[in-house]
């Protein structure tokens, strides 16, 4: 074989090589393909401890007359993976979902002298627009028991239910929201921080008498409104655990709403208020998410809300 034939014979050997190493490259890469395809997907990261909104912190003042200004704290992002209640139907009116309106103080404030407490609160005036509105637009205020049971499909359930709660036990609800109320023939659910009553600012165990009466439901608002969700094991049974037995004790009702102090929870905090024996429970979300009863979000009213905007909340 001459010095050509060898040159050429290397040459045809050195693209063999070449065209062998490609196709092995090619194949690598489709098997890769092809297992980062079958390959089950990540489970995303779950953001349950994101700052969404704020909600309050009610205190008392010791020795006032009244409560002291409630502090702003985060409000957590919704909990995830509790178990969740299919939309219901009730006569052909659907029940799996209904508005929940969350007030605080029913009151007269100054905006510019206490811009947070303006913030907190409605006047009389503007609770009876708010009422007077539902009422026109076919709406009955119901208690969150009630509302719990329209949900899971049971009868009796209004054709237009809209639940009112108001936070956290101030004075003003038995003299100012209480009144409206009657006058409209509406119900609503008052929760309670159980080491809050009887002090200044806050209703009397009297007071709340009054309100059973009244046909009013009193839910469950913890012993102290602490954030729930930093509470060891014995400390969270407490706080959901005491004030229920003294409110029904005290008052000879069964109490099964509770709202989350702050609305702070996330799934072990829903599970131990599931364990105390709670059948609903509502948070500070805003949103349409009405599939678990122990996580029902609520529409705020804030300060200086009018009739009109309460009457778009209703329906958003």
């Amino acid at each position: 074989m001459n010095r050509h034939h060898i040159r050429a014979s290397r040459g045809r050997s050195a693209e063999q090589q070449w065209t062998l190493f490609a196709a092995g490259v090619a194949l690598a890469s489709v098997l890769m393909l092809l297992v980062a395809l079958t390959r089950p997907a990540t489970r995303p990261v779950l953001m349950l401890d994101v700052p969404a909104t704020a909600e309050v912190v009610a205190q008392p003042a010791p020795g006032s007359g009244t409560a002291q200004l409630p502090t702003l704290v985060p409000t957590l992002a919704p909990a995830f993976g509790a178990p969740v209640l299919q939309p219901a139907t009730q006569g052909g009116i659907a029940v799996g979902s209904a508005p929940i309106l969350m007030y605080h103080y029913v009151r007269a404030v100054d905006q510019g002298a206490d811009p947070l407490g303006w913030e907190l609160s409605i006047t009389p005036e503007l609770l009876d627009q708010h009422l007077a509105l539902l009422a026109q637009q076919g709406y009955t205020g119901v208690r969150m028991d009630v509302l719990a049971r329209c949900m899971r499909g049971e009868p009796l359930c209004p054709a237009r239910p809209v639940a009112l709660t108001f936070d956290d036990g101030y004075a003003d609800a038995y003299s100012a929201a209480l009144p409206v109320l009657q006058h409209y023939g509406f119900t609503a659910t008052f929760y309670v921080v159980s080491g809050f009553v009887g002090q200044p600012g806050y209703m009397t165990w009297e007071q709340l008498a009054g309100l059973r009466d009244a046909g009013m439901e009193i839910g469950a608002h913890s012993i102290s409104h602490p954030d729930l969700t930093t509470l060891d094991a014995f400390e969270l049974a407490r706080q959901l655990n005491e004030p229920k037995a003294e409110i029904e004790t005290r008052l000879g009702v069964r109490v099964v709403s509770f709202c989350y102090p702050a609305g702070r929870y996330n799934g072990a905090v829903i599970e131990a208020v599931r364990a105390a024996g709670y059948e609903n429970a509502t948070t500070t979300r805003w949103d349409n998410d009405y599939r678990d009863l122990l996580a029902l979000p609520r529409r705020r009213i804030s300060g200086g809300t009018t009739g009109d905007e309460v009457g778009w909340m209703v329906g958003n």
